[in-house]
């Protein structure tokens, strides 16, 4: 395998390839996020994507932080300097639209993921048969909903876990309407519709 396609390995049609390019799009999505972000979830995004190669990705951003376009704080997380900003602002133009939109899309959602894992908690308790998930929504500290569950298995467990984090907020709605009466409620067949005022 020529050192061309080890380095193009994972890259779709239109990825970046060079190293030039992928330190405009490093740049350039840690602007549009707006706030720092782990090293670890850059290279995913950019590389998960299939937008540049994960080895390529991973030197760009060593070679960012030795030119100070980014610093690199506590627990590897990357902060855009203001030279870096100006290479996301004048160079953006050289990447092509769609994956700078793809990116600072991707990027958004991780951090809103982050956030909200952070500002809510689940935790699964093994039990001899099955598991308990419980469920907390946190408003400054003091605990505004909390439930737990028991489900069968860690599977299922993981599956609660993750459409719990995914919308928070709208479960919490959706509780408050129903047991409040502000909501519509009705059940058709294998379906409940829940029409929040």
């Amino acid at each position: 395998m020529s050192d061309q396609q080890i380095f193009s390995d994972g890259v779709e049609p239109g990825g970046l390839r060079t190293s030039q390019e992928i330190k405009i799009l490093v740049c350039y999505m840690l602007l549009g996020a707006g706030e720092p972000m782990p090293r670890q979830a850059v290279l995913d995004i950019i590389s998960g994507n299939g937008m540049a190669n994960f080895f390529e990705t991973g030197s760009a951003i060593d070679e960012l932080v030795r030119l100070g376009h980014l610093t690199e704080g506590t627990g590897d997380t990357l902060t855009l300097t203001d030279t870096g900003r100006q290479v996301a602002d004048t160079l953006s133009g050289m990447i092509p639209y769609t994956l700078r939109e793809r990116s600072v899309k991707s990027a958004l959602q991780l951090l809103t993921r982050i956030r909200r894992e952070r500002e809510n908690t689940v935790t699964i308790e093994k039990l001899s048969h099955g598991c308990n998930v419980t469920c907390s929504i946190d408003d400054d500290k003091h605990p505004l909903m909390s439930f737990t569950l028991r489900v069968a298995d860690d599977l299922q467990a993981q599956m609660i876990r993750e459409n719990f984090l995914n919308d928070p907020v709208l479960l919490y709605r959706s509780l408050l309407a129903i047991l409040s009466g502000d909501a519509g409620v009705s059940i058709r067949d294998t379906r409940i519709v829940i029409d929040l005022k």
